[in-house]
């Protein structure tokens, strides 16, 4: 397997596997009579047809209307009252703003640093742009930000940019805590990077709902920090968020939250100039489920407690049918993921799914989240589960298949 150019085609007709390496929601989970009722009224609208509001090339920096909806949004679920509707550019999803982030701030050769592990498709994008990328360490409070780090990486390699998922991270689950938000700020001031936070899963926080009057146990206090988008003031972070992890991927559809300068360079970015901004269609689908106040409710009455039942689940399920004895797993607040690393070092996880696949079951190596050949052998024995693509008796029988995997490997592999 080419880890670089991994394969996502995805077999969609394959309805015998469990394919728990795929991270997307499943059919069930998107909310085809909230969009479609939006799409309804876009259709119906008089005065947005005559003054082209959905049909015509939108304003550079995307919907006017949804911009300033957005913002009253996160006022309400973040709190965030510093923002105004010119902190916020329109996109056509994360991965096409954060292929035009590195164009315009970045060079061939500058480095970027990323948190090991790190979101697999982000490392492609900067392959892409010949970008020089390095990773640093992480543990359940994110990325950690030491005196080593500091000397070792900021003052010494001089990265352009950080990248990092902050909340219930892709892949491994960890939420960076509000002191390291921070120290990194702080740092960004002084030695003049750029912060780019990936925050798609950042609503879905399922410690805030009970689950048939129960609440969830962790190991310690949950910290909820507040999102990278409270410091746009800085001039120095770009958060970025998408509606893909919160209504259906194919919306392509997101937004960034910046200072008023970053988010006039990116309207003037020649792309966005030429094609007009983002999805005007789409955006005003999107607006109108925004307006009437049905996304905040689908994310708490729906997403999060439906995803929350799955993450609670599969976390027991896969303790009780591997064991502390073989496995370490985090259990996450929110997101879509479950990172497992095997105690044994010598577990190849590219190996095991070769034998996974032929019982039913898929995963994604841990080998795939990192950018080097160190990096690599040094997450060999993990691998990443979603949550989000099974419902719970799917995940029962994903797990008991992995067991099952697991079991045949351990015979051919490690006997």
């Amino acid at each position: 397997m080419d880890l670089d150019l991994e394969d996502r085609t995805i077999d969609r007709s394959d309805t015998t596997t469990i394919k728990l390496a795929i991270g997307e929601p499943d059919m069930t989970m998107i909310p085809y009579d909230l969009i479609l009722k939006a799409t309804q009224e876009i259709c119906s609208d008089k005065i947005g047809k005559q003054q082209g509001t959905y049909w015509a090339y939108a304003p550079d920096e995307g919907s006017s209307d949804l911009r300033h909806h957005i913002v009253n949004f996160l006022h309400h679920t973040c709190a965030i009252s510093t923002l105004s509707y010119e902190n916020i550019f329109i996109t056509n999803g994360v991965s096409a703003i954060l292929d035009q982030l590195c164009t315009m701030f970045l060079r061939a050769g500058d480095t970027v640093l990323v948190e090991c592990p790190s979101y697999l498709y982000a490392l492609s994008i900067f392959r892409d742009h010949h970008l020089h990328i390095i990773s640093y360490e992480t543990d359940d409070d994110g990325l950690i930000i030491d005196s080593k780090f500091v000397t070792d990486v900021i003052e010494r390699a001089k990265p352009k940019m950080i990248y990092l998922v902050p909340t219930f991270q892709n892949p491994a689950g960890f939420t960076m805590s509000h002191h390291r938000r921070e120290q990194l700020v702080q740092l960004s001031l002084k030695y003049h990077f750029l912060i780019v936070a990936d925050e798609v899963y950042h609503f879905l926080d399922y410690t805030k709902k009970e689950l048939n009057g129960n609440g969830y146990h962790h190991e310690k206090p949950i910290e909820h920090p507040k999102s990278f988008a409270s410091y746009h003031a800085a001039g120095t972070v770009i958060a970025l968020q998408s509606f893909s992890k919160l209504l259906t991927p194919s919306l392509r559809l997101g937004y960034a939250c910046a200072s008023h300068e970053h988010v006039n360079a990116m309207a003037r970015y020649g792309l966005i100039h030429s094609g007009g901004g983002a999805n005007p269609f789409t955006s005003g689908i999107v607006d109108r489920i925004l307006v009437q106040g049905s996304l905040k409710q689908f994310i708490d009455e729906k997403l999060c407690v439906e995803y929350g039942k799955r993450m609670n689940f599969m976390y027991h399920e896969l303790m009780k049918t591997f064991g502390e004895k073989y496995i370490r797993c985090r259990q996450p607040s929110g997101g879509y993921f479950l990172w497992v690393k095997f105690h044994d070092t010598t577990v190849d996880c590219d190996q095991l799914l070769v034998i996974a696949e032929k019982h039913g079951v898929s995963f994604k190596p841990g080998r795939l989240f990192a950018h080097d050949e160190e990096a690599k052998a040094h997450l060999a024995n993990c691998l990443r589960l979603c949550i989000a693509i099974a419902n719970c008796d799917q995940l029962r029988e994903g797990c008991a298949r992995l067991k099952q995997a697991f079991e045949e490997y351990k015979n051919i592999v490690l006997s």
